[in-house]
């Protein structure tokens, strides 16, 4: 992984796409202290277990978290959850699934129903690091209301 593939979405949060074991020492040396997998195991043939990640991260003092999720599988808790580990956090934090969509959306999410955030900031921030941000609103009613 070349470290201008992550993303900044804002400040110390970084997005990205699957990562591999060989980047977790990259990261390391970039200044991620923590990394957030949204992406659950198996969704794709030879990808790399999350086990196997948090081995090599931990190894290396990194914390790493799985909060995954699938399409219609995320959950308010998943979403409180990701934001507790985020809030009051000033060191460089990677979140990454599949591509990095998921991961901007509950940020997002986090950012906006628990972290007091503008949702047009959020949207703007995920729009500038190449992500779609129009579902956020909707998905913000939803578990406003839920």
């Amino acid at each position: 992984m070349k470290i201008d593939k992550i993303k900044c979405i804002k400040d110390n949060h970084y997005i990205s796409g699957q990562i591999a074991v060989t980047d977790i020492e990259e990261l390391f040396n970039y200044g991620i202290k923590l990394i957030i997998n949204n992406r659950p195991d198996n969704e794709e043939v030879n990808q790399v277990s999350s086990k196997i990640l948090r081995e090599k991260a931990e190894y290396l003092g990194v914390k790493f978290i799985d909060i995954p999720f699938a399409s219609g599988t995320l959950s308010k808790q998943k979403i409180i959850d990701f934001s507790n580990l985020i809030k009051n956090s000033d060191k460089k934090a990677l979140f990454y699934c599949r591509s990095g969509a998921r991961s901007s959306i509950i940020w997002g999410l986090a950012s906006v129903l628990y972290l007091g955030e503008d949702i047009q900031e959020c949207m703007r921030c995920i729009d500038n690091s190449g992500y779609d941000a129009s579902i956020l609103p909707n998905m913000v009613d939803f578990f406003n209301n839920n």
